[in-house]
């Protein structure tokens, strides 16, 4: 035979196996009961009780594993069904009281088999019964008998039919769950493969816009010196050293950037307004956190970027802007989102500097979630970064862990 794997979660049909086995016991024992009472008593009633014993050892193997099914090799199962007819054959002979266990036997036959080989087992079934019955228990109606046997083998098979397609119907459906299953968990591992992929290509490009270029400034530094004069030595030593100092706060940023995420056990604004008042407690500038609309959570790979080009932006602030009061605003909107930070620095030209303080790794974050991120500034009047972000209801990537 062959053994289909039971599901984590049983169909239907399945869990209403327990009623076919139940009926079956339950017969059983009526059967011996109704032999024990009968008058006169069977001669060999110990020889009954063994055979109907052998009968319920037989019937186990359907209980312990009650999804055991034939439908791929029924030959097997058929086989398996000849002791079991040979037993019932013996009980028939010592008791007509017997033909009552028919009733464990048609079901087993239409749950266990395909719709063709059921009936056909079905047939061969009643037909042998019939004759068996016959032969032992000779009697003038016996055409009365054979049209009974009949009917009740034509009902058996319109009912057998119907629970075969609705088996076959449920077994199909369940197949396709958990293909849809194994699916997603492919999905799901291919996006934090290229998660992880992603991370690492931001790494690496800002070592290399970074950190790579202030290693280079201070090897060139380094090296003019040796060939400067001995009055320009020091100005060169000193470019090598701002150099190493900047280079030294971007390998901060990149280990800042590397860290566990805040938002794994906290919202995207709790996070933001933690690392805000850290921020604010070290640089000596009050920073504001605004809500507007009703917050909800969002994809957690959109709140982990978002709380990175946070960090880059409040880092930046620190670098150079020179602020005293910083304002993030987090707008909740029916199908966007928006996060503004502005500040009351220095400010800059952003015409001649498009890529520069992490604007391009902020962005690069931003676009690869369909958003888009914008940045204002003026000498001397602050500067503001513009994120906006679609908002998907019903986006898959949405993760309660939040609570």
């Amino acid at each position: 035979m062959k053994f289909i794997k039971k599901s984590r979660n049983p169909e239907i049909w399945e869990q209403w196996d327990w009623v076919w086995h139940f009926s079956a016991y339950s017969l059983l024992i009526l059967n011996i009961i109704l032999v024990y009472n009968d008058e006169p008593r069977i001669p060999n009633f110990l020889f009954f009780l063994v055979l109907s014993a052998l009968l319920g050892l037989w019937y186990i193997p359907f209980i312990n594993i009650f999804t055991l099914r034939s439908w791929e090799y029924p030959k097997r199962g058929a086989l398996y069904l000849v002791p079991g007819w040979a037993i019932w054959a013996g009980l028939i002979s010592l008791t007509a009281d017997s033909l009552l266990l028919m009733g464990i036997f048609f079901p087993l036959v239409f749950s266990r088999f395909p719709i063709r080989w059921a009936i056909g087992l079905t047939f061969f079934q009643t037909v042998g019964l019939f004759f068996l019955y016959i032969a032992l228990y000779p009697t003038e109606r016996w055409f009365t008998l054979l049209l009974l046997i009949a009917g009740l083998l034509a009902i058996s098979t319109i009912i057998g039919g119907f629970i075969t397609s609705i088996i076959k119907q449920s077994t199909e459906r369940q197949r396709l769950i958990d293909d849809l299953t194994r699916s997603q968990a492919n999905l799901m591992r291919v996006e934090r493969e290229a998660g992880r992929l992603t991370e690492r290509q931001r790494l690496a490009r800002d070592i290399h816009d970074s950190v790579a270029q202030h290693f280079t400034s201070i090897i060139m530094h380094l090296s003019a010196s040796r060939l400067s004069k001995a009055g320009s030595v020091q100005a060169q030593i000193q470019q090598a050293e701002d150099a190493a100092r900047e280079g030294l706060d971007e390998i901060r940023r990149i280990v800042w950037d590397m860290q566990p995420e805040p938002i794994e056990k906290a919202s995207l604004i709790e996070a933001v307004e933690e690392m805000a008042a850290r921020w604010s407690a070290e640089n000596r500038a009050q920073v504001k956190v605004k809500v507007t609309g009703v917050p909800r959570p969002l994809p957690e790979s959109a709140e982990t970027a978002l709380l990175r080009i946070s960090q880059e932006a409040m880092h930046n602030i620190h670098k150079h802007a020179q602020a005293k009061h910083v304002n993030i605003t987090f707008s909740f909107m029916e199908d966007i989102f928006a996060m503004d930070i502005a500040d009351d620095g220095l400010g800059f030209d952003p015409s001649k500097i498009s890529a520069g303080f992490g604007l391009k790794t902020m962005r690069d974050r931003i676009e690869e979630l369909n958003g888009t991120l914008t940045v204002e500034s003026e000498r001397g009047r602050g500067t503001a970064i513009a994120v906006s972000l679609p908002i998907m209801e019903n986006n898959d990537d949405q993760d309660n862990h939040h609570g």
